[in-house]
């Protein structure tokens, strides 16, 4: 009896113990997702430079010790694992470099208590791929065990032994409890290397110490710098940090410069002046179709609604613009008939722009009859042609 009255004791005891986890869990405030990242296209953000590879290769280091279990009390992705947000570092890093030709490793440490200088080359230097490192970053081991930085480090000493020229070496850690005597292989690296290596790090932690560690890191090296993930996180910051590590700025050949931005090169521009936002054939000139009218009408057909909505575009894109209206008629009936036939089928269009909110000092207008044609008269089909209304930007 008494044993059955322990047992129910130990029952209830065991049942409130988890009734009170399960509340305490219940309670627990939910972590929000990552943060949304946009990443500066540094292909195209400027008409003047061009940015190329100034490494041959480097090296990604990752720490994935137990500590990295923690929770990251920084800005950027407050309340998740360190872990977590190392990766989203580097993912970031990695959507705003371009796809440019060098060569890419990955190394992590940490993994075990068994073996607590284990370290994990999950590739070996391979051409740089976007997508290779995002895949890594998605199935990289989980954090547990010790903090062998030292040992990781060393990996990337033997893996640049087969490149050539510069490089650089990206260690990402929370700086707690480092083993292998990091400083040690720091200074390896560099008598080494010389010159030819710099050393990064990105400090993902919660502790002074911690990043004092990554900092003295950099510093043996000579070459190189250390951050923390909240200084790298925005887009403009991380493009800073991108171009710092991995590019330099040339000038663009004469080849390669598009002055207006209307993707035609200089070269071959025979309308270098474009408004932004205008739709160019492939000489680089604003393509304006013509608008066309029924025989004595000046009503605007709903077909060309698509053909003005983009005129209204380029002319809100470009607040200095002026332009004008020509309009045009067949040769049926007199010259007088048909230059105020043509007038009124340009204020027509100019009613159109000024009714979407231009202001009607930009628009000026002009009718020419018969005077232009640019088909023959002598068939309906060429005089519908005439029948046109065009817009000519003023400069």
């Amino acid at each position: 009896m008494r044993k059955i009255y322990l047992l129910a004791s130990l029952l209830t005891a065991s049942v409130t113990i988890l009734t009170g986890c399960a509340q305490l869990k219940s309670l627990k405030k939910p972590i929000e997702p990552l943060e949304t990242f946009v990443p500066q296209n540094l292909d195209s953000q400027s008409q003047d430079v061009k940015y190329v590879p100034k490494i041959e290769s480097f090296v990604i280091i990752l720490d994935a010790s137990a500590s990295m279990r923690d929770e990251y009390i920084g800005a950027v992705n407050k309340g998740h694992p360190k872990f977590t947000v190392a990766k989203d570092i580097l993912a970031r890093m990695n959507n705003t470099l371009p796809e440019i030709d060098v060569k890419c490793a990955f190394v992590t440490f940490g993994h075990g208590y068994f073996k607590p200088f284990e370290t994990s080359v999950v590739y070996e230097l391979t051409k740089y791929s976007r997508s290779l490192l995002e895949d890594a970053l998605i199935s990289a081991t989980p954090p547990q065990g010790s903090s062998p930085a030292g040992n990781g480090i060393k990996d990337a000493w033997n893996i640049l032994l087969t490149s050539g020229g510069q490089n650089a070496v990206i260690l990402v850690s929370d700086g707690e409890e480092l083993i292998g005597s990091p400083l040690e292989r720091a200074k390896d690296l560099k008598e080494m290397y010389g010159d030819r290596v710099c050393l990064y790090t990105i400090f993902v932690g919660n502790t002074a110490e911690g990043e004092e560690e990554l900092r003295e890191l950099a510093r043996e090296v000579k070459c190189g710098f250390s951050v923390t993930a909240d200084e790298i996180a925005s887009s403009d910051n991380m493009a800073d940090f991108v171009k710092k590590v991995f590019l330099t700025a040339t000038p663009k050949q004469v080849s390669d410069i598009d002055s207006d931005g209307d993707g035609v090169y200089d070269k071959d521009d025979e309308c270098p002046d474009t408004p932004k936002g205008a739709i160019v054939d492939s000489r680089g000139c604003w393509v304006i179709k013509g608008i066309t009218f029924d025989y004595k009408k000046w009503v605007i057909k709903e077909e060309f609604d698509s053909n003005l909505s983009n005129i209204v575009d380029i002319l809100q894109k470009n607040p200095n613009m002026y332009i004008r209206i020509e309009g045009h008629t067949d040769n049926i009936g007199s010259m007088k008939y048909n230059i105020d036939l043509s007038q009124k089928r340009a204020q027509a269009v100019k009613n159109y722009l000024v009714g979407k909110g231009i202001n009607e000092s930009r628009v000026s207008i002009v009718g020419f009859g018969y005077k232009k044609p640019i088909a023959p008269n002598d068939t309906e089909e060429g005089r519908a042609l005439n029948r046109r209304a065009e817009i000519v930007p003023i400069k």
